[in-house]
């Protein structure tokens, strides 16, 4: 939902879920510390908005004076994490990795107020216990104040993918703000975390093709979320010898990290062969933490051989809390958690690299659903070229004609320090240097199947999903990001399971022993599982094309998925109406303000256009 602005008064966080609750007083989470003088002066509400609203307005002066524009604030988390609802920004107590998690009551049907008692780290699942009185991070911060262009669509069609904030079909009062996936005419179909248009080829016999809409470069990066990040690792998993994620599991001679200052990098010596070093989700459990605490390595990692890695799923540490509450029956907390339920198969590599030849191959490895998607690049002309395993891909053109080998030229040229990201999304492939955009021909693919996870004591696969390396030569590798996907859960109807993101209503705990047990993929009973609720043969929404265009219907959905009160799931119907657009989301102009060192300082890095 976006909520229209108004001067000098608290804004009343309404939830992203059906039952109404009470909002935390805004004035009560910034008071708590009683401290006096020029911070107390700063910290009444009155003051904060008589600020805000000035620099509001100077901004909206200086910038959008030749159009109109509209100031909004986003009260809730159902476009987490690429804008933010009322949240908390804090850093981990363990890796310190900063991340954010909502600080909205949804979920917790009690006339009485509640607050956010704890949260869980994306990357360590370390659990931070909030202090708001004493730690500043620990204080909930209002919603992303965002610009709106009001008029955009009134000279041109929405695209695909456009955030845009519209009237509540169900409730014509309310302003919500969601990520367009449907445009009129479009008959729709969610399936394994992506989104389909579908045609009939045949009306005698309702058949249906279908076809992968596939988000732009610039609105895929904003919608990917960190999973690991080597920059992060806590000292206690370190003393414990907790396994390094990053190693080249299936060598007998590994290559280790080097830790520098706490902060591991890798370097690979290929200088006669290739060398790949690979990624493992080991993550600890929330119930190691315990023994991880006592300075004592959990069984499973004290066998002397790391485990197989566990599948990635669509975890949102935005969603992560456990609450804290008071009523007639006392103090009580209550668990918020999400669990990850869905495998996730579109991922993400970020690093940042040191190559010390002036030539050799450098090399890229994206796993999905057993299928290795590889680039390599050679460092001597920097051209880099595309290639999957699996004879079942084909990789197409934009008239879908067959690409053999794609491939682009780089600015990736001898021995230098680079950035690259590569990214396996939407059933296409993605490459930056140094944040520039390599043009390929033939990087989108074709596959038939729906992936599952596949693996093998000769191919680990998807319990190793990600790889970088090098093949003659030598190169250290500084930093390493993994990346996931937006995931859009298939799911209708407002019960339980879909609170949980579970498309496949089954129970949590048997879904969270297949994610973590290579050895049973190739089971029938496992590759059964992980295609249930998929391969549908129709569509699951029609959106109407009018001759009006005011008529014409659209279908929103929120980046937070297992969270987002939309189009999937309103009892009503499940389009907005031309006509109910407000406008299209541009600009983040005031995210929220620091509370340290200086309180409500401006976040200007988070200041930005939205895609």
């Amino acid at each position: 939902m976006a909520k229209k602005r108004k001067k000098r008064q608290p804004f009343n966080v309404p939830s992203d879920r059906t039952s109404e609750k009470k909002p935390v007083s805004s004035r009560a989470a910034f008071d708590a510390d009683g401290q006096g003088g020029i911070f107390n002066f700063f910290r009444d509400f009155g003051v904060r908005e008589t600020i805000e609203s000035v620099i509001v307005a100077i901004i909206l002066a200086m910038l959008f004076r030749g159009f109109e524009a509209e100031a909004f604030i986003i009260p809730t988390g159902s476009m987490a994490t690429s804008l933010q609802g009322q949240h908390m920004d804090l850093e981990c107590g363990h890796c310190q990795f900063r991340y954010r998690t909502g600080a909205s009551r949804s979920g917790v049907s009690f006339n009485n107020e509640a607050q956010v008692s704890s949260t869980f780290c994306p990357i360590c699942q370390f659990e931070t216990k909030m202090r708001p009185k004493t730690v500043a991070d620990h204080r909930s911060n209002n919603g992303d104040r965002i610009l709106v262009n009001k008029f955009v669509y009134d000279n041109q069609p929405p695209e695909r993918y456009d955030v845009i904030v519209f009237k509540n079909p169900n409730n014509g009062k309310q302003n919500y703000i969601k990520r367009l996936v449907g445009l009129p005419g479009d008959n729709l179909l969610i399936e394994n975390g992506d989104i389909y248009t579908m045609e009939q080829t045949d009306e005698s016999s309702d058949t249906w093709t279908k076809s992968i809409t596939r988000k732009p470069p610039e609105n895929l990066l904003s919608v990917m979320q960190v999973v690991d990040d080597t920059d992060y690792v806590g000292r206690q998993l370190q003393a414990v010898n907790w396994p390094s994620r990053w190693s080249t599991w299936q060598d007998d001679v590994r290559v280790e990290p080097q830790m520098t200052q706490g902060v591991p990098s890798y370097h690979i010596d290929a200088a006669d062969g290739t060398k790949i070093i690979r990624y493992r989700h080991l993550v600890p459990l929330k119930e190691e933490w315990d023994l991880i605490k006592e300075s004592k390595l959990p069984p499973r990692m004290a066998t002397g051989q790391a485990p197989r890695g566990r599948l990635i799923g669509d975890y949102y540490a935005y969603n992560d809390r456990w609450y804290r509450f008071k009523d007639e029956h006392g103090q009580r907390a209550v668990p918020e958690l999400s669990l990850g339920l869905h495998w996730v198969g579109d991922l993400g590599l970020e690093t940042s690299v040191d190559v010390e030849s002036d030539q050799g191959t450098l090399i890229l490895d994206l796993v999905e659903g057993g299928a290795h998607f590889r680039c390599e690049i050679d460092v001597q002309t920097g051209q880099a070229a595309l290639s999957c395993d699996d004879p079942d891909v084909q990789f197409v053109d934009d008239q879908r004609g067959t690409v053999e080998r794609p491939s682009g030229q780089t600015d990736l040229k001898g021995a230098g320090s680079y950035r690259i990201r590569y990214v396996n999304a939407d059933d296409r492939l993605n490459l930056w240097i140094d944040d520039q955009l390599v043009d390929f021909v033939g990087a989108e693919y074709l596959r038939d199947e729906v992936p599952v996870p596949a693996w093998s004591e000769e191919d680990p696969g998807d319990a190793e999903p990600l790889g970088i390396g090098f093949s003659k030569g030598k190169m250290t590798v500084n930093r390493l990001i993994v990346l996931r996907d937006v995931y859009y859960t298939s799911v209708k109807g407002r019960n339980n399971t879909q609170m949980l993101g579970n498309e496949t209503n089954s129970n949590p705990e048997v879904i969270q022993r297949l994610h973590q047990s290579p050895e049973s993929w190739s089971d029938p009973a496992t590759i059964e599982f992980f295609k249930r609720e998929k391969q549908h043969d129709r569509p699951m929404f029609v959106l109407q094309d009018f001759e009006d265009d005011r008529l014409d219907q659209l279908l929103p959905c929120g980046d937070n998925s297992p969270n987002s009160l939309d189009g999937r799931v309103w009892d009503g119907p499940k389009f907005v109406s031309r006509e109910m657009l407000i406008g299209r989301a541009m600009f983040i102009y005031w995210p929220h303000t620091k509370n340290k060192p200086i309180p409500y300082f401006p976040n200007f890095e988070s200041m930005k256009f939205i895609r």
